[in-house]
């Protein structure tokens, strides 16, 4: 075990001189990057047991496994990110070739804490992985939120041949070693939209996890929005210390195929995070019943203090893969906070006040308002020259107050578990604002809306985190505006991290 972590820390330095050198032109660290993410394969045996928690410390480097928003014409779908709080420098190697599973050194950077808690993250793209020139001054925009040494929601930028910026969500997890349960854990989990996939066979669920050797069995119950509980079912994966890290594949004995089914990350914190191929082609619906992976965490020994809960403050993401706003503003993945607004503040006044004309009325879109047991808050807007833009870590940025999520009850028999929660969405939802609210098509009507989603609510490091799903299918479904006043039916999810203070 000492060889394989002694080697993540060499791939580490290797990664930071490689970018470095790319200013030089010099690919020859990158070389030996990959000949020792080659070496990596299978190092140390599997099964290891997990090392004890604990705080970062100065120098160390977190190595998170990647995943599950596999957005198109990104490379962050399945990555190796290292966040370097010594050096605060951050760097991403991940599969760019779906025919191998060889990474390749995607870009370095370095990050700083904002004023809003996210991290503000510069990036300089590898130039034997894009076809040109470093970049110069490096790239600024990209952002993440970190519970330090368990995993990371970010939202890197990616490049494409004509130099363009795209948002390339990711949500990480730490890898360094295979799980080791002397018993079977419990763990809360909710699917991940793909922007391919119409149609869900799961939304969220429980799992509970049992390790012998290297066989990793997932019994798990998947759920639908809105229905009764799904098939249960047992799979079992395998784990091996791989050129990603420590990390379970399923089907067992899949690694070394191209594509991978599922790569899932089972961190010694709690955290969990997969990474699914729905075009594996074997009629699977992976290890947890569907989506294009999973977020979750170790399930709740006791019941979650909803009041607490929602008097904490959150960053983190708001994801919605097939909106098709375009025109004036991209709300595919938004950085965004929760908990900063109490439901009486000014700042959530347009808000209520859609939900209210709404609420047996108007469109008669909303038939319950929010309960006291709702979270307040929306997405980060930075109005410039070019247009308007979602950064959490300007110094003009701000957070809106246009989304709640109402959790509801918490499930009587699974802790942290909340399958009645409600989305209220206001008028002042992107693409529109408080001063150019969103009128329903045709109409002059103040529009808004609420639907069913599924909320899992745990601790992290002693960190609340939220995930939430919403269905497209679900009735009513998950909806958004689009440029034209109408309703778009999509999923949605909403990831969230405690604010640390």
């Amino acid at each position: 075990m000492r060889t394989v972590r002694r080697a993540l820390h060499i791939m580490a330095n290797l990664t930071n001189r490689s970018v470095r050198g790319q200013q030089n032109g010099s690919p020859v660290l990158t070389a030996l990057l990959f000949t020792l993410s080659l070496a990596l394969i299978c190092i140390g045996g599997c099964g290891q047991t997990a090392t004890p928690v604990t705080s970062p410390a100065t120098g160390k480097v977190n190595p998170y496994f990647g995943g599950p928003f596999n957005t198109a014409g990104t490379a962050f779908g399945q990555s190796l990110s290292y966040f370097d709080h010594a050096a605060n420098q951050v760097n991403v190697s991940a599969l760019v070739n779906s025919s191998t599973l060889v990474p390749s050194n995607v870009m370095g950077g370095t990050f700083s804490t904002a004023d809003t808690g996210f991290l503000k993250v510069t990036e300089n793209f590898a130039t034997t992985v894009n076809g040109f020139t470093a970049q110069n001054p490096p790239l600024t925009g990209a952002w993440a939120v970190e519970v330090p040494g368990a995993g990371a929601i970010g939202n890197f930028l990616t490049v494409t041949s004509t130099g363009a910026l795209s948002a390339a969500p990711v949500a990480m997890a730490v890898n360094n070693d295979c799980p080791n349960f002397a018993k079977p854990a419990s763990y809360l989990y909710v699917t991940v939209p793909s922007a391919s996939a119409r149609t869900h066979t799961a939304d969220y669920g429980s799992v509970s996890i049992s390790t012998q050797g290297s066989a990793v069995t997932f019994g798990t119950q998947p759920y639908l929005i809105g229905a009764p509980a799904e098939a249960s079912f047992k799979s079992t994966g395998g784990c091996s210390n791989t050129n990603l890290g420590a990390l379970t594949a399923y089907p067992l004995n899949s690694f070394g195929t191209a594509p991978n089914i599922e790569l899932i990350s089972i961190g010694s914190t709690g955290l969990l995070v997969s990474s699914f191929n729905t075009s594996g082609g074997v009629g699977s619906n992976g290890a947890f019943g569907g989506g294009g992976g999973v977020l979750g965490f170790t399930q709740p020994s006791a019941p979650v203090d909803a009041t607490a809960v929602v008097g904490t403050q959150y960053n983190g993401l708001v994801f919605s893969p097939q909106n098709r706003v375009t025109e004036t503003y991209d709300i595919t993945a938004l950085a965004s906070s929760f908990g900063n607004h109490s439901a009486t503040s000014q700042a959530c006044s347009t808000l209520q006040a859609s939900l209210a004309a709404n609420n047996g009325q108007g469109a008669g879109t909303v038939p319950v308002l929010p309960s006291a047991n709702t979270v307040y808050g929306g997405e980060f807007l930075t109005v410039t020259g070019t247009g308007t833009v979602n950064d959490p870590t300007g110094a003009t940025g701000s957070e809106n107050c246009d989304l709640a999520i109402d959790l509801g009850q918490q499930d009587p028999t699974n802790n942290g578990l909340f399958p009645n929660a409600t989305i209220f969405v206001g008028s002042n939802f992107p693409p529109y604002s408080s001063t150019n609210p969103w009128n329903c098509q045709g109409t002059t009507s103040v529009c808004a809306v609420s639907f069913p989603a599924a909320a899992v609510v745990g601790k992290v490091q002693g960190l609340y985190v939220i995930f939430v799903a919403a269905s497209g299918a679900s009735i009513p479904p998950a909806q958004l505006p689009d440029s034209f006043g109408g309703r778009v039916a999509q999923p949605l999810g909403i990831y969230l991290f405690q604010k640390a203070q």
